[in-house]
């Protein structure tokens, strides 16, 4: 476990938000302010607690941009923008 007081050890360390990666405190912020909207905030908090937990779990030990990845997977591809030299996420198989 890392401690609260981080201290990035080079440039290309993961960008952090308090002791939670980047991408975990976006997913704990949106579900705390559904919660903060619907007029629950205690309980969008403790959920979005255990949303950026389940997915620090999911993430372990895959690459540190897993998000961007799991994105362009999993989105239809009208809503990915794609690069020129990227295929489309429907083509798995390549030939050559």
């Amino acid at each position: 476990m890392e401690e609260i007081g981080y201290i990035p050890k080079s440039l290309e360390a993961q960008e952090r938000f308090l002791w939670w990666d980047f991408d975990q405190a976006i997913l704990f912020l949106l579900v705390m302010g559904m919660g903060v909207v619907s007029g629950a905030m205690m309980a969008g908090m403790i959920f979005g607690g255990l949303v950026a937990w389940q997915y620090g779990r999911l993430k372990t030990g895959k690459h540190p941009k897993f998000a961007l990845h799991a994105l362009y997977w999993w989105l239809p591809s009208w809503i990915v923008i794609r690069a020129r030299t990227t295929p489309p996420s429907h083509c798995h198989f390549f030939l050559g």
